[in-house]
């Protein structure tokens, strides 16, 4: 589990010492979380004018510097735990991290920080019973937004 410490802070607590979180993908060799993040944002429409009378639309001869849309950006989390108590205490504190506003998510293996907001949880898994288990695990989606997107 060492391996897992250093690879994602947010708002500068390493999510792993701290709450037991990490990144997690659904199979060996994926890369669905660093996808999300990598994946460039869509451009913002070039502001152009169709008139009836001709095909198509029509822009300026040089294009104005390229604008891009917020994005929503989701990730694979999984929170781990050796007790029922620890589990929920994790859940709930984490939660409450992720529900306090502004989130500065850095992963230096990116050498990349985003600015975002907590938006939704789009999917939660119980991999473990909570009740005389020796480890204590979930497995969720969030949804995160960023208004401006660093590209």
């Amino acid at each position: 589990m060492k391996v897992l410490k250093g690879l994602l802070f947010i708002n500068e607590k390493d999510v792993f010492l701290e709450y037991g979180v990490f990144l997690h993908e659904d199979k060996a060799g994926a890369h669905t979380n660093y996808n999300e993040l990598l994946k460039p944002p869509s451009m913002k429409d070039y502001v152009a004018v169709a008139f009836r009378e001709r095909d198509g639309e029509e822009l300026p001869e040089k294009l104005p510097m390229p604008r891009v849309e917020p994005r929503d950006v989701t990730l694979q989390f999984t929170l781990l735990a050796d007790t029922k108590a620890e589990f929920m205490n994790r859940y709930t504190t984490f939660l409450a991290l992720l529900q306090s506003g502004w989130l500065q998510i850095r992963l230096p293996e990116l050498g990349k920080t985003y600015r975002m907001y907590y938006k939704d949880c789009t999917g939660y898994e119980q991999l473990t019973y909570l009740e005389d288990e020796s480890v204590y695990a979930a497995q969720f989606k969030v949804k995160f937004r960023e208004p401006q997107p660093a590209v």
